[in-house]
């Protein structure tokens, strides 16, 4: 068990693209883990406006970007050479040797749309053999056949959600939901988190009944200044607070006991885990 997909129900507001950029940063730092991220959507989409990457060489090599990404590994695909040991070669680096990012693809074509999803399974299944996890973003609302592809592969579903009590009822008897969620392991994160407002995460267990994995992710300023200048994992390494984390962040507190919970429901080890600072 080693994918984890985030999606929300919601079109919008839950925070679900922020935290599938932040999440795996966390994950790779705190568990040492060796981690992919990538991402149903198009190239330069979703997690990919996290992080600069379009202005940086990447491992000072010969290629360009536009030799990465699920473009790339198509080609390998297609001919055969897609291995779990040569993917990482198509990826961009954000922690050398413990996170890696697979960029989303350029084409538009109906005909390549329709191979996108084959091609996303494939590539889960290959990566799965050379990373210790995967972290996926599913994108909002109703999934596309991509987004699908990346659910039907998931071993844990994090399900992006606000605190709109009037979203949370039509979220928690719509059937999308459950056709999403399938019976997998799934868990709970409510966006822009606000502390004092009186549907805290305890409120929402007791009213819908949610099982496992609930927790808030507070809305933080910096991060969203982050986002808007591709600088969110500087914020999220400024946010650690150092070594010690005397100056630990409260959404990096809560970025780190959401990838304890996650990798706890996985199953996967934490021995490199401290709880210092908690």
């Amino acid at each position: 068990m080693r994918t984890i997909a985030l999606w929300s129900p919601l079109p919008s507001g839950s925070g679900i693209t922020a935290l599938a950029a932040s999440l795996p940063v966390v994950l790779a730092m705190e568990f040492k883990l060796k981690t992919l991220l990538l991402h149903g959507g198009e190239s330069g989409g979703r997690v990919e406006q996290a992080y600069s990457l379009h202005n940086q060489s990447l491992d000072h090599s010969l290629v360009t970007f536009q030799d990465h990404g699920m473009n790339a590994v198509d080609r390998l695909a297609s001919s055969g050479r897609l291995m779990p040991e040569n993917i990482r070669d198509y990826t961009a680096s954000l922690l050398p040797e413990r996170l890696d990012l697979l960029g989303g693809s350029r084409e538009t074509k109906s005909e390549s749309v329709e191979t996108l999803p084959c091609l996303m399974t494939q590539v889960i299944e290959t990566a799965v053999r050379g990373y210790d996890l995967i972290v996926a973003d599913a994108g909002n609302g109703t999934p596309n056949a991509v987004d699908q592809a990346i659910l039907n592969a998931a071993d844990l579903i994090l399900v992006g959600i606000n605190q709109n009590l009037r979203s949370l009822e039509m979220i928690f008897e719509n059937e999308l939901l459950l056709d999403v969620i399938q019976g997998k392991p799934s868990g709970m994160i409510i966006g822009r988190y606000d502390r004092s407002s009186h549907c805290t995460v305890q409120n929402v267990k007791r009213r819908f009944g949610v099982k496992g994995i609930l927790e808030g992710i507070p809305y933080c300023s910096q991060l969203t200044d982050a986002w808007n200048t591709r600088t969110v994992l500087t914020c999220i390494q400024r946010g650690r607070g150092g070594m010690d984390r005397k100056r630990e962040s409260p959404l990096y507190q809560a970025l780190r006991s959401t990838s304890l919970a996650a990798v706890e429901q996985l199953g996967l080890p934490s021995a490199g885990y401290s709880e210092r600072g908690a």
